[in-house]
């Protein structure tokens, strides 16, 4: 049949063209959040990390161009909502205690770290009539950095093109090990992966961890 033939009748019975324009929106709209389902559910079902060698940390420190110790001084989040998407922003001020690698005069160190995710309302709700809205977050972990004030980390930074801020290492990839390590009092320890044997003997204190860093800079240099 022609196109013509097809949708000739729609100058006469303009509201069967509406009901099928509607339900062409409505099919498109479907396959899309199936197909954002299915991407969020592959996410989500994805195998952890292995654990982080030698060889990855070397990567890892060849591809920072900041490695530091310091302390969070201050944590800010920001939420834009767009739905079904929420995009997530935090801002993190770290004071440098020392610089392993970079521009030694630097006192503190600004990071920003940007994901989306996405959001299903599971209540309706009203803001204007004072009623709670309720979201429910799917999918993975957000591949961002944990950062809690007054705690010390090592941080395995890039810069952001065009701001004097930076990013960790391997930030926004769920497929990326990434450069932010959490300093305890047992030692030296990553919020997203665990260490292999090798590198977990050096992890146990901050001072070993320090020098095998250094050591494997000499070994790329």
């Amino acid at each position: 049949m022609s196109t013509e033939g097809r949708f000739g009748h729609c100058q006469f019975y303009p509201w069967l063209c509406q009901i099928f324009y509607v339900r062409l929106l409505i099919n498109l709209f479907m396959c899309i959040m199936l197909c954002v389902g299915l991407q969020t559910e592959a996410a989500a079902v994805r195998p952890p990390l292995k654990p982080l060698n030698s060889e990855k940390f070397l990567e890892m420190i060849a591809e920072a161009d900041v490695i530091a110790i310091g302390t969070v001084t201050k944590v800010k989040q920001s939420k834009t909502v767009r739905q079904p998407l929420e995009t997530v922003v935090t801002n993190v001020t770290i004071a440098l205690q020392r610089i392993i690698k970079g521009n030694g005069r630097m006192e503190y160190i600004e990071i920003e770290e940007t994901y989306q995710q996405f959001f299903t309302d599971d209540k309706k709700g009203d803001p204007i009539r004072g009623k709670d809205i309720k979201a429910e977050k799917t999918g993975p972990d957000p591949p961002v950095g944990r950062y809690r004030e007054k705690t010390r980390v090592f941080v395995f930074l890039k810069p952001i093109a065009g701001s004097n801020q930076y990013h960790p290492v391997g930030s926004g990839s769920q497929d990326a090990y990434l450069g932010l390590f959490q300093i305890t009092s047992e030692g030296v320890e990553s919020d997203r992966y665990r260490f292999d044997k090798y590198i977990s003997g050096y992890a146990k204190s901050e001072a070993d961890f320090t020098d095998f860093i250094v050591s494997l800079m000499r070994t790329y240099k």
